[in-house]
């Protein structure tokens, strides 16, 4: 397996740019963040090539959402942007949302009109519309379910058996599944298990503890157990550490990356 660190929440004391030479130094084989479009891409790509670190993932949402149809064309848009943006960073991976988020993370739309079916329809055609464009680029999307009890009332995808079964309908090799185990534990549980029976849909796995999406160690996953199961079931791609330090980032970094099988 694979160590990237999100440097939108980890290494926060110091300026941006200079987070990539941090998690470089404490041994992380990539970093990740969020948002593309407010940040210098090219001086990203230059922190990265002078910290000699690979970036794992970044957003690739630009606006509206996976669940209306009347949003599809201008989604799928904003996707193109990305895709080509992951290829002028060299980047092979980008996360997708079914919602819109706001600057605090909440959705910011909800469609009560319409049908979980519709909802589901719609996800589905426009996931297999965005297929072949990241199979041209070479870049896999990885559609990630979100908590709805804690972080984001509202999102569609809460749930890892709905992702698995989207994953499935679309039968691309580079439309995945994110499996946020902090999200998924606060939903339903269950962990080990839903990692590795379903390893086939999973291109990226994000790591934070419950309660308080703190560092591994504060709150109730047995990180030790989970993560030996992945490697055990035989998965080898990026798990991402996307967790809100309670101390010092370089030392809740260092304690979390110790726990990942190398």
């Amino acid at each position: 397996m694979k160590a990237s660190v999100c440097i939108e929440m980890i290494y926060t004391e110091y300026p941006f740019l200079e987070r990539f030479q941090k998690a470089a130094e404490q041994g992380f084989d990539a970093v990740e963040f969020w948002n593309w479009d407010n940040k210098d891409l090219p001086a990203v790509k230059e922190a990265a090539r002078k910290a000699g670190i690979k970036i794992a993932s970044f957003q690739s949402n630009l606006g509206g959402t996976l669940i209306h149809p009347d949003h599809r064309q201008g989604f799928i848009s904003g996707i193109r942007q990305s895709l080509e943006k992951a290829n002028e960073l060299g980047v092979d991976t980008l996360f997708l949302l079914t919602d819109e988020l706001g600057e605090d993370r909440s959705v910011r739309y909800q469609y009560p009109h319409l049908t979980s079916d519709e909802k589901y329809e719609s996800v589905v055609t426009g996931l297999k519309m965005l297929a072949p464009l990241a199979e041209k680029a070479g870049v896999s999307l990885v559609l990630e379910p979100l908590n709805i009890y804690v972080d984001h009332p509202g999102y569609y995808l809460h749930g890892s058996a709905l992702g698995f079964d989207l994953i499935r309908a679309v039968d691309s090799p580079n439309i995945r599944l994110l499996f946020d185990i902090y999200h998924m534990q606060v939903m339903e549980g269950n962990l080990i298990a839903s990692l590795t029976h379903n390893l086939d849909t999973i291109g990226h796995v994000h790591v934070a503890d419950v309660p308080g999406r703190h560092e591994p160690g504060t709150g109730e996953i047995n990180y030790a157990n989970v993560l030996a199961a992945l490697q055990q079931a035989g998965y080898n791609r990026y798990v991402g550490f996307e967790f809100a330090p309670t101390g010092a980032s370089e030392i809740a970094a260092g304690q979390a990356l110790a726990l990942l099988p190398r």
